[in-house]
């Protein structure tokens, strides 16, 4: 008598860029290995994740050609909503997302647009959290984000968001800003969007000394900004207020780079 051998796990390391998950379902999906003995992960950067046993590890190199495929696939086998959920999940700081986008797929192909509707299943339960979660945060940045005018003319803007968010709020202020040169900078990811005057914008690595370096404020800015400060104390009215509702509008890991908080 002759026992089965059992297959190992495969295990997907990812890099945790929106090219680089895609790039691993395309490669998980093209090894047709089988769905239930693959696993994709993101790991964290100079963490020290322990190895499971019984499994193979394949560590993934983006390729953009892959990852547009993978895009366009389900664009044309779901929606363009369906696609926008999905990939708004990848934004997530959840290390379990691109292996939830990566299993979601075979009922997706199979339901169509209505896939986001079966919240019964796990991964559509958990993609869809992961993206409402992403999505209320980028919102909640369109308000809280502060500009300040460097002594070179460029507006910078400093956050530090739960969720990868640079490559969602920076286009809606290339589409309201368009005649500025201006810079987002996600400190928590040492990048940033460039937007360059009347034209697109690129993101890139962008350590705190080059910004240190390369960006100071303009004295007609630390002006507004006292003034700004002032005006926000003056109106204040210490008999009303309220600590914990404004605690509940305003969550305190939004106020770091907000001028009227500090």
């Amino acid at each position: 008598m002759f026992l089965r051998e059992e297959k190992l796990n495969r295990i997907y390391e990812c890099e945790d860029t929106l090219e680089g998950m895609l790039t691993g379902i395309y490669q998980a999906w093209d090894a047709s290995y089988g769905h239930d003995y693959i696993h994709l992960t993101v790991p964290e950067a100079g963490g020290s994740e322990s190895m499971l046993l019984f499994s193979e590890y394949h560590t993934v190199i983006p390729d953009a050609q892959q990852a547009q495929k993978v895009v366009q696939t389900i664009r044309k086998k779901t929606s363009e909503k369906v696609c926008e959920k999905l990939l708004g999940a990848l934004y997530s700081t959840n290390p379990e997302k691109a292996d939830a986008v990566y299993h979601i797929l075979p009922e997706a192909f199979r339901m169509g647009w209505n896939v986001m509707g079966n919240l019964a299943n796990p991964y559509v339960l958990a993609v869809f959290e992961m993206n409402r979660n992403v999505r209320h945060e980028a919102h909640e940045y369109l308000g809280f984000l502060r500009f300040e005018e460097q002594q070179n003319g460029v507006l910078l803007a400093r956050f530090s968001p739960k969720n990868d968010l640079l490559e969602l709020v920076t286009p809606h202020f290339a589409d309201r800003f368009p005649g500025e040169n201006f810079v987002i900078y996600d400190a928590k990811r040492k990048k940033a969007a460039f937007h360059q005057q009347n034209s697109s914008f690129v993101i890139r690595g962008l350590l705190e000394e080059e910004l240190k370096r390369f960006f100071q404020i303009s004295p007609k800015e630390a002006q507004f900004q006292a003034m700004w400060r002032l005006f926000f104390e003056t109106i204040s009215i210490q008999e009303r207020e309220n600590k914990e509702l404004q605690r509940n509008l305003l969550p305190y890991h939004f106020r770091t780079y907000m001028t009227e908080m500090n």
